[in-house]
């Protein structure tokens, strides 16, 4: 029971965090669109900006592959902000434990 206390704690730290931080790509996005700026000229922002949306997008459905992909966005990119890892880790922590829970039984 312990487990599921602890699991779900992550999962909601994880939504939470990763839903504001979902919106930094995304207004980004919105000032790109509307001509305000253009940060898209390189390979290295397609790439962060997209993983975040995609992963994190994901990660409200399928944690474990949600936080890979944020994860790995901003791993190639490599803009490893402390303010924007922290939700890819924390799904891929929820989908370990998760996966444990769910093999060990």
């Amino acid at each position: 029971m312990k487990t599921n206390k602890v699991a779900s704690i992550i999962r909601w730290i994880a939504w939470i965090y990763g839903g504001i931080v979902l919106l930094i790509p995304l207004i980004a996005l919105f000032r790109t669109l509307t001509g305000e700026n253009n940060f898209l000229t390189e390979w290295k922002s397609i790439v962060l900006y997209a993983g975040l949306i995609i992963g994190l997008s994901i990660a409200y459905k399928w944690e474990l592959v949600g936080g890979i992909l944020a994860t790995l966005g901003l791993l190639i990119s490599g803009f490893i902000h402390p303010l924007l890892l922290p939700p890819g880790i924390l799904y891929i922590i929820y989908g370990v434990i998760m996966m444990k829970k769910r093999y060990s039984t």
